[in-house]
């Protein structure tokens, strides 16, 4: 009897072993649609996330919309459509069609969607029961990447060059009607104000998060102001702030001479950046952890699960209200 019963017990286990080894081994598949893939910082989290998912079973059919807000919409419509009910995870052009899309499911619909990288409402969020959106704030980003350059100011009394006894500042920003873009920039002027900065913005352009157009706004202002009335130049993205670099070092500025300097700030940790804060050619930037979104989305594609705790749990991370919160880090050069 004692040896019937050990086979019963070594055969029930081996069926439970199999079983998860099958659900470890298991399969799955999402839609993912970007919003530009020629994004610096899109198309490094589409490289890491592809790894991810191949390491955990997690196959991605990607979608690329060029920055085109209606041919995305097309597209995801027709893979609602699709009966195979597969995760969408989706990365907007526009952040207000997530009410329409969300509002516009059947009542009995619990397809998993995610939404990451370009923040939504909360009234979107709270239309559909298996919505989430996972990012970083905003917010976060411009206090972060403003705390920098305020280090940098206390550490150099004699920024102000032209002794107007302002900080005289340019700031390039993403489209003109991006959250993302209006709040980091809101909260960079806000942390100067609160710490006794002052300071006055004597070039501003909406350089649309674009290299070139970071390149060509930063000779602009160098055209209009000479670099005497430049004091630092705060970038809602490390594209546009490499294109800003770019810029000053075709005229010898951020190179080798201690004298030919302008403190340049950034955000996303892109490769670039981090290699030109290492070089001293950029202030700093703010890392939007791109390897922690990816693991994040890949696990909720891969746990399926609609319990907020649950997720949490898998995730390492809280869900509050249906958002995950990737949290930013620093990356600056002590100059």
């Amino acid at each position: 009897m004692k040896v019937k019963n050990a086979l019963k017990v070594t055969v029930v286990c081996s069926q439970l072993l199999l079983a998860a080894s099958a659900f470890a081994a298991e399969t799955k598949s999402a839609d993912i649609f970007y919003y530009n893939l020629t994004d610096s910082f899109i198309a490094n989290l589409d490289r890491i996330l592809t790894q991810k998912g191949s390491e955990q079973g997690v196959d991605f059919k990607k979608y690329n919309a060029l920055d085109d807000a209606f041919a995305q919409s097309e597209t995801i419509d027709i893979a609602l459509a699709d009966k195979e009910n597969k995760p969408l995870l989706i990365n907007l052009v526009d952040s207000t069609y997530a009410n329409e899309l969300l509002t516009s499911l059947p009542k009995d619909s619990d397809r998993q969607i995610i939404f990451f990288n370009r923040d939504i409402s909360d009234s979107a969020l709270a239309s559909y029961d298996n919505a989430w959106f996972v990012g970083a704030s905003p917010r976060e980003s411009g206090r972060y990447q403003a705390d920098i350059l305020v280090s940098y100011l206390k550490a150099h009394p004699d920024y102000d060059k032209n002794k107007n006894g302002v900080l005289d500042l340019v700031m390039l920003k993403g489209e003109e009607t991006h959250l993302d873009a209006v709040l980091r920039t809101q909260e960079v002027l806000k942390v100067l104000n609160e710490q006794g900065i002052k300071y006055k913005v004597v070039f501003s352009a909406n350089a649309n998060w674009q290299f070139q157009k970071g390149f060509d706004f930063m000779d602009q202002a160098v055209s209009s102001l000479t670099f005497n009335n430049i004091e630092a130049v705060v970038c809602n993205n490390d594209a546009m702030a490499m294109g800003a670099i770019t810029d000053l070092n075709q005229y010898g500025y951020n190179l080798d001479d201690a004298n030919k300097y302008i403190p340049v700030l950034g955000i996303d940790a892109i490769p670039e950046a981090r290699q030109a804060v290492k070089e001293g050619r950029m202030l700093g930037t703010v890392c939007n952890d791109a390897t922690k979104l990816s693991e994040v989305l890949v696990t909720m594609v891969k746990l399926g699960s609609k319990d907020p705790a649950e997720i949490s749990k898998a995730i390492g991370l809280p869900v509050e209200n249906k958002r995950i919160s990737i949290p930013y880090h620093q990356i600056c050069n002590a100059q």
